[in-house]
C-alpha cells in the first residue's frame, strides 16, 4: 500500500465519521447539514483517491479517478456554500450560490465523459495520472476562485467578530487554509511536474479543525494548541529519530530497541511536564485571577452585606479580568423581575434596567442552567450595549435562578477559556449560597422588625388607654371648674343687677371670666377629640390583624383624625366618595389604616411645600388645597385611589419612591414620623394583601396613588 494511498483512507475514514457526528451533535441545522454535504463529498473523493491509488491496471485507476474528480468538484461548491451560511449569508447569496452548483454540474458531467483530462499513465512510480485538456484548465481557474473567495469570507468574518466568534472564526480559517493546501499539492502531478502531494493528509486536518470550531463554543486557545502541537512534534521527532538514527547505522540492534523502548516510555512524562511548562507561561495571568476568585468565593459566605458581595463580584471581573464591563442582575422577589444591581464599565445597559421572568434570555437560563456564550445569546440583548455581550453566568439554588452576571469582551480581545468557564461555574455556585444567605439575614432582620413594631403598637394602645383616662379626669376638672365659674358669674349677675351694671370695671372682669371659661371648655372639648382620634388608632391597632371585613369610612376617618393630630389642624382638605353599593373592604385593619396615613400625610405635606415655596403670593391667595379619596369597587378587587393638587413627584425620582429608607421630604417639614415609608406601604399592599401599588405624577401638579386589593379572603 502506498503512502498516498493511507492518505486517502485516513481522509475518508476522519471525514465520514465526523460529517455523521456533527449531523446528530450540532443544534443549527443548516450549518450542520452542508458541514455534513462537505464531509461527504470529501469522503468520496478520499474513497476515489484511496482505490485509484491501489489500482494496478489502467481501467479501474480512470474509474476511481472519476469518482475521486466528482468529489474534487462537490468540495469546492459544498465549501463555499458552507461558507455563505456560517457567515449568514446564505439566503441573500442564494442566486450567486445557485450558479455555482450548476457550473459544477457541467464539469461533473464533462468528467464523466471524459473531457477534463484525456488519457491517463503511470508517473514517477505514484500511480496512474491525467493529462488535462483546456476544460480542466478552466475548471482549476474555477477552484482557485471559488477556494480564495471562500477564504474571504472567513477572514472579513473574523476580523468583523468578538471573543468566542473570533476564535472560532480564527479555527475555521487556519482550517481552510490548511485543506486546501493539500488539496492543492495533487494539481502539479496532473501536469507532470514532480512534486509528491505527501500533504495530502492535511485534508483530515482541515475535517478535524472544522469540526472542532462547529462542536466547541467554549475554544482552546489556539496559541495554546499551536504549542502542544509544536511540544509534540519537537518532542517525539527526537525521541523517535535517535533509535531510528541509531538503528540505522547498527542495522537495528538490540541497543536501538532498547532506546526505543526507554524513550516511549518516558515520552509521555516529559510531554506533560513541557507543556504544564509552557500553558504556565502562557496562562500566567489568567491563572492567577481565576485563583484569586476561587479564594474569594470561600470568603463570600461569611459576608451578610449583599450589595457588598455584588460588588465585590462585578469589581473583580471588571479589574482583574480587564473586560469592558460587567454587571449583575438580582431576582427581585416582590416583582418576580431580574433588576439590574450593580454595573461597572461604559456602553452597557443603562440604570434601572431589567428583564422580565418571560424573557427569552430568562427562559433560556432557566431551561440549560449552564454558563452560555456569545453564540446562544439572543441577538436583541445587544442592543442594550456597544459591544456584545459575550458571556453571562446564572446563579441557581435548587431549581431558583437568583440571578446573573453578564460580561462584556475582554480588553485585549482575548476570549474567555474553558479554565475561565470552569471558575465562574464554580464561583456561581459559591455566589448563589451567599446571596441565599444575605437574603435569609435580610429577611430575618424584616421579620423580627414587624415583630417590633407589632409589639411597640400593642403596648402604645395598652398605655394609651391608661394615659387616656388620666388625661380625661383632669380633664373634667378642667370642665366642671370652667361650667362653676360661668354659673356663679351668671348667678351674681341675675342677683346683683345693679352693681354690675353701675361699675365698668366688674362688668368688665365677668366678661373677661366668662370667656375664659367658654376657652377653657372649648378646648376642653376639643382635647377630648384628640384624645378620641388617639385612643381610636390604639383600639383599631389592638385588633386581630387577620385578613377581614373592614368598613372604608371607619379606616378614612381614623386616617384623618391622626392626620389632623399629627399636622394640629382643625380641618383636613378633603374629599371622600365611594363608587359603587359597597364600602366594605378585605384587609388587615391596621396595615390598611398605616398606608392611608402615610399617603395621606404625604399629599398634606406636598401641598405645604407647593404652597409655601413653590407659589407667589397671589397663587398663595388662590390656591384651594385639595386631597381626594375615593373606593372604586370592581368584579374582584377594591380600588383606593389618593389624590392631591401638591408639588407632584419629579420623572428621576419615580424608580425611587417604593426604595427602603427614600423620602422626597423636604427639610422645613416636620421631623416626626410614621414609623413607616412608602416601602413598607408597598410590602403591605403586595405582599400581605396579595395587592398591587402604583402611582401617576407630574410635578408642580400633583400625585395620585392606587391601592388594589382582592375582595375577597385570601
Amino acid at each position: 500500500m502506498s503512502f498516498l494511498g493511507i492518505t486517502g483512507l485516513v481522509n475518508f475514514v476522519t471525514s465520514t465519521i465526523l460529517g455523521i457526528f456533527i449531523l446528530f451533535k450540532n443544534p443549527q441545522k443548516n450549518l450542520r447539514n452542508t458541514y455534513f454535504l462537505l464531509n461527504a463529498s470529501v469522503a468520496i473523493f478520499s474513497l476515489g483517491y484511496f482505490f485509484w491509488q491501489m489500482s494496478t491496471d489502467l481501467i479501474s485507476a480512470t474509474i476511481w479517478f472519476k469518482v475521486l474528480t466528482v468529489g474534487i468538484i462537490l468540495i469546492n461548491v459544498f465549501f463555499i456554500h458552507f461558507v455563505f451560511v456560517y457567515v449568514g449569508i446564505a439566503k441573500r447569496k442564494k442566486y450567486e450560490l445557485g450558479i455555482y452548483y450548476l457550473i459544477s454540474l457541467v464539469f461533473i458531467f464533462l468528467n464523466i465523459n471524459s473531457q477534463l483530462y484525456t488519457s491517463m499513465e503511470p508517473r514517477h512510480g505514484m500511480g496512474f495520472w491525467p493529462n488535462p485538456t483546456v476544460f480542466f484548465d478552466v475548471y482549476l481557474i474555477f477552484w482557485f476562485f471559488l477556494c480564495f473567495y471562500g477564504f474571504g469570507w472567513f477572514l472579513k468574518s473574523y476580523y468583523d467578530s468578538f471573543g468566542f466568534q473570533r476564535e472560532q472564526r480564527k479555527y475555521l480559517t487556519l482550517g481552510a487554509a490548511v485543506g486546501f493546501i493539500g488539496g492543492a499539492s495533487n494539481w502539479p502531478m496532473w501536469y507532470d511536474v514532480y512534486f509528491p502531494p505527501y500533504v495530502n493528509f492535511f485534508i483530515s486536518i482541515y475535517v478535524l479543525l472544522i469540526a472542532y470550531a462547529i462542536i466547541k463554543y467554549r475554544l482552546m486557545d489556539i496559541k495554546i494548541l499551536l504549542t502542544r502541537a509544536g511540544i509534540f512534534l519537537i518532542l517525539y521527532t527526537v525521541i523517535l529519530g535517535i533509535p531510528f538514527f541509531m538503528g540505522y547505522q547498527t542495522d537495528f540492534g538490540f541497543e536501538s530497541f532498547l532506546l526505543i523502548f526507554v524513550f516511549a516510555t518516558l515520552g509521555p512524562v516529559i510531554y506533560q511536564y513541557l507543556q504544564k511548562k509552557a500553558e504556565d507561561v502562557l496562562l500566567g495571568k489568567q491563572r492567577t485571577y481565576q485563583n484569586m476568585f476561587l479564594q474569594a468565593g470561600k470568603e463570600f459566605l461569611r459576608e451578610k452585606d449583599l450589595n457588598r458581595i455584588l460588588k465585590i463580584i462585578v469589581n473583580g471581573v471588571k479589574y482583574q479580568i480587564l473586560v469592558e464591563y460587567a454587571a449583575i442582575f438580582l431576582l427581585d422577589q416582590d416583582s418576580g423581575v431580574y433588576k439590574l444591581k450593580y454595573i461597572k464599565g461604559e456602553h452597557s445597559f443603562p440604570e434601572g434596567f431589567s428583564f422580565a421572568a418571560a424573557d427569552d434570555l430568562i427562559i433560556l437560563l432557566q431551561k440549560d442552567r449552564r454558563i452560555i456564550s456569545l453564540e446562544e445569546i439572543p441577538n436583541y440583548i445587544n442592543k442594550y450595549t456597544m459591544t456584545p455581550v459575550q458571556l453571562i453566568v446564572p446563579s441557581f439554588m435548587d431549581d431558583k435562578m437568583l440571578g446573573f452576571l453578564i460580561l462584556g469582551e475582554k480588553m485585549d480581545k482575548t476570549f474567555y477559556t474553558n479554565d475561565d468557564i470552569q471558575t465562574f461555574d464554580i464561583i456561581s455556585h459559591q455566589a448563589a449560597l451567599a446571596i441565599e444567605n444575605c437574603l435569609y439575614y435580610e429577611e430575618k432582620e424584616r421579620f423580627q422588625e414587624r415583630i417590633f413594631q407589632n409589639e411597640k403598637s400593642a403596648f402604645i394602645g395598652g398605655m394609651a388607654e391608661g394615659v387616656a383616662h388620666q388625661i380625661n379626669n383632669r380633664l373634667n376638672h378642667f370642665s366642671l371648674a370652667a361650667a362653676e365659674i360661668e354659673m356663679l358669674i351668671k348667678k351674681y349677675q341675675n342677683d346683683f343687677p345693679a352693681p354690675v351694671r353701675e361699675n365698668p370695671p366688674i362688668k368688665e372682669t365677668f366678661e373677661s371670666l366668662q370667656t375664659i371659661s367658654e376657652q377653657l371648655i372649648d378646648n376642653v372639648k376639643r382635647t377630648n377629640g384628640v384624645i378620641k382620634g388617639v385612643l381610636n388608632y390604639a383600639n383599631l391597632t389592638r385588633r386581630d390583624d387577620d385578613i377581614a371585613e373592614i368598613f372604608f369610612n371607619e379606616i378614612i376617618d381614623a386616617a384623618i383624625d391622626l392626620a389632623q393630630i399629627k399636622h394640629e389642624i382643625e380641618e383636613f382638605p378633603i374629599q371622600v366618595d365611594v363608587v359603587g353599593s359597597s364600602n366594605i373592604l378585605y384587609g388587615k385593619m391596621t396595615q390598611l389604616l398605616e398606608s392611608i396615613f402615610n399617603i395621606l400625610d404625604n399629599a398634606y405635606e406636598a401641598i405645604e411645600e407647593k404652597r409655601m415655596f413653590k407659589l407667589n403670593e397671589e397663587e398663595r391667595r388662590n390656591f384651594s388645597p385639595r386631597i381626594s379619596i375615593k373606593l372604586v369597587q370592581k368584579d374582584n378587587v377594591s380600588r383606593i385611589e389618593i389624590s392631591d393638587n401638591g408639588i407632584g413627584i419629579r420623572e428621576e425620582d419615580y424608580k425611587k419612591i417604593f426604595a427602603p429608607y427614600y423620602t422626597t421630604k423636604s427639610s422645613f417639614k416636620t421631623t416626626s414620623s410614621s414609623g413607616i415609608g412608602l416601602y413598607e406601604v408597598s410590602r403591605f399592599i403586595q405582599e400581605n394583601h396579595k395587592g398591587k401599588i402604583w402611582f401617576e405624577s407630574k410635578y408642580l401638579e400633583g400625585t395620585t396613588f392606587f391601592l388594589e386589593i382582592p375582595r375577597i379572603i385570601f
